[in-house]
C-alpha cells in the first residue's frame, strides 16, 4: 500500500539543493546597488508590501517595481553565466 509521506531527499539531492542555495545567495550578494537588499526582502515569507519596502530601503514607492525588474534581470544573467562555467 502506498502512503503519501513526503519523499526524503537522497544525499545527492541534498548536496545539489545546498549548492543551488549557495549559488543563488552568492549571485544575490553580487548584485549592484540596492538589489541585494531588495531581492532578499522580496524573498521573505510573506514578502513585505511596497510601502514597507519603501520605508525599509529608503526608496520611492514608484521606483520599487522598475528596480525589482532590473535586479531580477541582472540576477538571471548572473545565474545563467554560472550554469555555463
Amino acid at each position: 500500500m502506498r502512503t503519501n509521506l513526503p519523499h526524503a531527499p537522497s544525499a545527492e539531492e541534498q548536496v545539489f539543493a545546498e549548492r543551488r542555495r549557495r549559488v543563488v545567495r552568492e549571485a544575490v550578494a553580487a548584485l549592484p546597488g540596492r538589489c541585494p537588499q531588495l531581492v532578499a526582502a522580496l524573498a521573505e515569507d510573506p514578502p513585505p508590501s511596497y510601502r514597507e519596502l519603501s520605508a525599509r530601503l529608503g526608496m520611492p514607492h514608484g521606483s520599487i517595481g522598475p528596480t525589482r525588474s532590473r535586479c531580477l534581470a541582472c540576477l538571471r544573467t548572473l545565474l545563467h553565466a554560472e550554469r555555463h562555467l
